[in-house]
């Protein structure tokens, strides 16, 4: 009950002042780094689990787990604790993860992660060890942020549930516009970006993906007259490499692939309780050598699949120990192979490493 009057009480010192955080989230949000976090770095030497164990050769590693901002940040003053003592009324220093939800990463050591539940998406920047927070859109204050995608020009895109839309950012943090989605979004949830900078929005109410060009115009539907089935809650998204699509249809505890040219290609995966299947497929990502990996949020693990179907490895369960999860949902993969995922009712994100067979 306290955490509920925490929130409600954080909301509303929130609406009482969004003439001021007009003002200021310019402040909170702009600011890029170029500051690139070295690779010793990412690793927590005090941990260093590994799957499979031993004697197994080991394919994913344990690299850091971050439960909120003072797991990132050197100094405890500065322009953003003073905003947000104002903004909250409180003498907090930093926002705390509530559900964190997708995540988006850089590669250098920038992670933004939704935070629906407060209305906020956390920005990390790990190589600077700063933290800062989105919760503006022009004039809108952020209602439910649930997915966060960033473009090969580094602009930011999030989907927000609540409002049935979606906003870009550039890469300074400056806010820039609300994609053409008026009358078509209804919730939007996961959101993905391919390499011709088309972006992929899966809607759990419409049970649809939407696509919008490069120009952020309204530019069709992802399933094709080929795709003879239909969505039951479409959640999350991903992209891999050669710009095939990959849609976790929760409801129909499956993952759908569609080629490059929208094409439907397969499933992955149905509901079930043995390795292979889902109970509530959420996350979904891909390694560089295109192996999938699909968060199940009921089964508290990650499964991990060729491009053929076949189930490589699954691991975590239910729990809070490291390489446990809670409900976990959004998870994402960076061009060096590193893992994000949100653990949301561990209140946590943990990073594994994807351990790649080196060429000869």
């Amino acid at each position: 009950m306290l955490e509920m009057f925490l929130f409600f009480k954080y909301r509303t010192c929130i609406a009482l002042r969004v003439t001021f955080c007009c003002s200021i989230c310019f402040l909170l949000v702009t600011g890029c780094t170029t500051a690139r976090l070295d690779e010793a770095a990412w690793l927590d030497k005090r941990l260093g689990a590994v799957w499979p164990h031993a004697p197994e050769k080991p394919r994913i590693k344990l690299l850091q787990v971050i439960s909120g901002p003072r797991d990132v940040v050197e100094a405890s003053s500065g322009v953003t604790k003073k905003i947000f003592d104002y903004i909250t009324g409180t003498k907090e220093e930093y926002v705390e993860f509530y559900t964190p939800q997708c995540i988006a990463a850089d590669g250098n050591g920038m992670i933004y992660i939704a935070d629906p539940s407060i209305g906020l998406v956390h920005k990390y920047s790990l190589a600077e060890k700063e933290v800062q927070y989105v919760f503006q859109a022009g004039e809108k204050r952020l209602g439910s942020p649930v997915g966060v995608a960033l473009d090969g020009d580094g602009n930011l895109y999030i989907t927000d549930a609540q409002l049935a839309a979606v906003f870009k950012y550039d890469k300074s943090g400056a806010f820039l516009r609300e994609l053409d989605g008026k009358g078509k979004l209804q919730r939007p949830a996961g959101i993905a970006v391919r390499s011709n900078g088309d972006k992929l929005v899966a809607d759990a109410v419409a049970d649809k993906v939407f696509i919008f060009g490069k120009d952020d115009l309204f530019k069709g539907e992802l399933a094709g007259t080929d795709f003879t089935e239909s969505f039951n809650r479409p959640t999350y998204l991903a992209v891999d490499k050669l710009d095939n699509v990959y849609v976790t249809d929760t409801m129909n505890f499956t993952v759908r692939v569609f080629d490059v040219n929208n094409r439907y290609i397969r499933s992955q995966g149905q509901i079930g309780d043995v390795p292979g299947s889902f109970a509530r497929p959420k996350g979904v990502a891909l390694d560089s050598d295109l192996n999938i990996y699909v968060m199940d949020s009921i089964f508290g693990n990650i499964q991990i699949f060729n491009q053929k179907g076949q189930l490589l490895l699954y691991l975590g369960q239910e729990g809070t120990s490291l390489g446990e999860f809670m409900l976990p949902s959004g998870i994402f993969i960076d061009r060096n192979d590193r893992i994000y995922i949100s653990d949301t009712f561990n209140h946590r994100i943990q990073i594994y490493q994807y351990l790649k067979e080196k060429v000869q």
